[in-house]
């Protein structure tokens, strides 16, 4: 019994001491933890002091960075200021020396008397109107020589009622031609001015060298205005130069071409590409210059631009549209806000698509889907159109077309009739209610003709109104 109770106190004082040993190293265990913890307390604090750090040294430096682009940019700013001046400096230094050195010039040619070109078979006449336009062709060019502004260079003589040509007029353009082009210091020194060159003859002849003299002028000088009437020579592609000289002047905004025949898609190609290209250009006129069949409908269908406002293509006998020529050059021409198609040839299956492109009242979506930013004008004898697309503000131009359409329609109590083909459900009634009187207001008229009043009354009165108090009948949504 001693035996037994000696044995099993043995074992219980192994296990106590097991467990003094057990708890002993979870003690250090835990002290081994703790000591970890407090290094990664420590260590977090440490990495927090240093993301802090870090967060203060970014937002330092994202100042420092806004600061300095800051100032790049108000360095720019005087940079480009100061090149601007450099450049107005530069100009003036060569307009000034282009004055200086001309202040004694004079016109090196003499100018043939009366006497002399009776003498030379012309008639008094003639004679007397040849000396009249060398006497204005040395006055431009003294002119343009001297520095002077000259607002219209006009070398066009529309008034001679002969059309012979006179040979001494060769050296006369020579000295004109090189006036020209000398006479670009000027234009870019007067750079709030504008200058515009006309040109063209009636005389039968011109010499292919008095044109090539002006074609290089041209290329040279920065015109603002170009416009071209129609001249007589066999050895030169008239069109060809037009292409060219539209082609060099970089800043060129205005261009016309008056009573100049197309006859050939090349001419076509050349011409439209150059002015298709002219992201300067402001203004497009190309009248009387299409013949009935001719090629006048491929200048319609190539003229592509992205800057131009206003294209003037009256009286060119066009006509026979197809379905889809309006819309493709409206579309090919987003920046259009004025097309001219006066005086053609257009039956009255043309006018209707023309004026469908600018207004189609077909339904209320497709006027809503119409142009809204192109005014097109037409004769006042067969169409209206261009009382629509008034507004600059293209929303107001939709407006006023929607309540065109209503007003129309209303005149033959045809609104709630058309209502279900124009895909509008009962549930949108309240708002087009709500919407009649203020796009009365877009109407550029100063009274309109029927009042949003009568719109409101025929369309409660005539288009399912029982319905509107039975809603839960009915499919609304």
């Amino acid at each position: 019994m001693d035996s037994l109770r000696a044995e099993l106190q043995n074992d219980f004082q192994s296990q106590v001491d097991q467990l003094k040993i057990e708890s002993s190293q979870l003690k250090e265990k835990v002290a081994q933890l703790e000591g970890e913890a407090s290094r990664g307390e420590a260590e977090k604090s440490e990495l927090k002091q240093r993301c802090d750090t870090l967060h203060h040294t970014n937002a330092m430096l994202l100042k420092r960075q806004l600061k300095g682009e800051e100032e790049i940019s108000q360095l720019k700013e005087k940079l480009d200021s100061l090149q601007t001046s450099f450049d107005r400096a530069e100009r003036k230094a060569k307009y000034l020396e282009v004055v200086r050195k001309n202040q004694q010039w004079e016109y090196p040619l003499a100018v043939p008397t009366t006497s002399e070109l009776v003498s030379d078979g012309y008639d008094e006449d003639l004679s007397e109107e040849i000396i009249r336009h060398i006497d204005y062709i040395k006055n431009l060019t003294k002119q343009m020589r001297k520095g002077e502004s000259i607002e219209v260079i006009d070398v066009i003589d529309f008034d001679a009622e002969s059309h012979q040509y006179y040979e001494g007029m060769l050296p006369h353009y020579r000295q004109f031609a090189n006036a020209l082009m000398e006479y670009k210091h000027t234009i870019d020194y007067m750079e709030d001015d504008k200058f515009h060159f006309v040109m063209g003859w009636e005389i039968t002849q011109v010499p292919a060298q008095a044109l090539l003299y002006l074609q290089r002028a041209l290329q040279h000088t920065h015109i603002h205005q170009l416009q071209f009437h129609p001249i007589q020579t066999d050895v030169f592609n008239y069109l060809e130069f037009i292409s060219n000289c539209v082609r060099e002047n970089t800043r060129l905004e205005e261009f016309s071409l008056y009573d100049i025949t197309v006859e050939n898609s090349r001419d076509v190609d050349l011409l439209c590409e150059a002015l298709n290209n002219k992201e300067s250009l402001q203004e497009i006129e190309i009248t009387f210059c299409g013949t009935e069949g001719g090629v006048f409908r491929e200048i319609f269908n190539k003229l592509r631009t992205e800057h131009v406002k206003m294209i003037d293509l009256s009286d060119n006998d066009f006509s026979n549209l197809r379905p889809t020529d309006m819309s493709e050059f409206l579309s090919s021409n987003p920046s259009l806000k004025q097309l001219y198609l006066r005086h053609n040839l257009f039956n009255e299956q043309d006018v209707n698509l023309l004026e469908s492109a600018i207004f189609d009242s077909t339904s209320l979506n497709t006027a809503y889907d119409s142009n809204h930013h192109c005014q097109l004008f037409l004769d006042g004898t067969i169409s209206k159109i261009e009382e629509f697309n008034y507004h600059i503000d293209t929303k107001l131009n939709m407006k006023e077309k929607i309540y065109t359409l209503l007003s129309k329609r209303n005149r033959r109590r045809e609104n709630a009739g058309f209502f279900e083909q124009d895909g509008i459900g009962i549930k949108h009634i309240p708002q087009i209610l709500s919407l009649l009187k203020p796009f009365s207001l877009a109407c550029h008229k100063q009274e309109v003709e029927v009042k949003p009043l009568s719109i409101a009354y025929e369309i409660m009165r005539d288009w399912r109104m029982p319905e509107l108090y039975n809603l839960d009948q009915m499919d609304v949504d």
